[in-house]
């Protein structure tokens, strides 16, 4: 992207190449951890120590999270915002159900727009989506790779067979027909939430729109309860 293409405001600040993304989800966590429910503020020097790195890869880290809604500075410490919060509980409750927290709280993102077009007409390489994100912003590849790993892990993109990135939606299932076409036994795929949890990407997010339609269609159809 260019500067240009780029949300008004702040120049975007992209992922650190000093660690990847797991660990950078690992640096959140920490931060949660230490901070408490309180989301109290956390010294640099105390979340470096909990990932076993310096506070120069915490200050290289906090950058990304902070411009997209998971951590905030505070006087030179680091606190989770209710985001970050909520998408760490998540991480230990439910990893599935994290990625989907992410990618809804990321749906207007400059990145996630961009990527939405870079391949709304096909694959890429993971590198050149990369460098489209990046182009303007960095000189270091890592930091670009490290974009499209965060996408990957927000359930915006996805490898094919191919290695190639390509956009999670743009080959989902179609949701199965509303209640009132189908038999009356119908009923979407039932499975325990470990199960669900564990399916694929493309799976996960077929049940998830089955789920979200006999819901929304059930909703609807009930007929209003009488007043007493």
């Amino acid at each position: 992207m260019t500067p240009r293409q780029a949300e008004s405001g702040p120049r975007p600040i992209l992922p650190t190449e000093r660690i990847n993304v797991r660990r950078q989800l690992e640096l959140l966590d920490i931060v949660v951890s230490l901070g408490g429910p309180e989301m109290l503020p956390v010294t640099l020097s105390a979340a470096g120590a909990g990932l076993a790195v310096g506070e120069a890869t915490v200050q290289s880290a906090q950058g990304f999270m902070r411009q997209n809604d998971l951590l905030c500075p505070s006087r030179g410490m680091l606190s989770a915002t209710p985001e970050g919060f909520r998408l760490s509980e998540l991480r230990r409750t439910d990893s599935a159900r994290a990625r989907l927290y992410l990618r809804d709280l990321w749906r207007d993102a400059w990145f996630t727009r961009s990527t939405t077009k870079l391949l709304r007409g096909s694959p890429e390489e993971p590198a050149v989506v990369a460098q489209r994100l990046s182009r303007h912003l960095t000189k270091t590849a890592e930091r670009g790779m490290h974009l499209v790993e965060w996408l990957d892990y927000a359930l915006v993109v996805e490898a094919d067979d191919d290695g190639r990135m390509r956009l999670v939606d743009a080959h989902a299932a179609p949701p199965p027909p509303a209640p009132e076409t189908a038999p009356p036994a119908a009923a979407p795929f039932l499975a325990t939430a470990e199960e669900i949890s564990g399916l694929p990407d493309g799976q996960f997010f077929a049940v998830m729109q089955a789920y979200q339609t006999l819901l929304t269609s059930r909703t609807s159809s009930t007929p209003p309860t009488a007043p007493a």
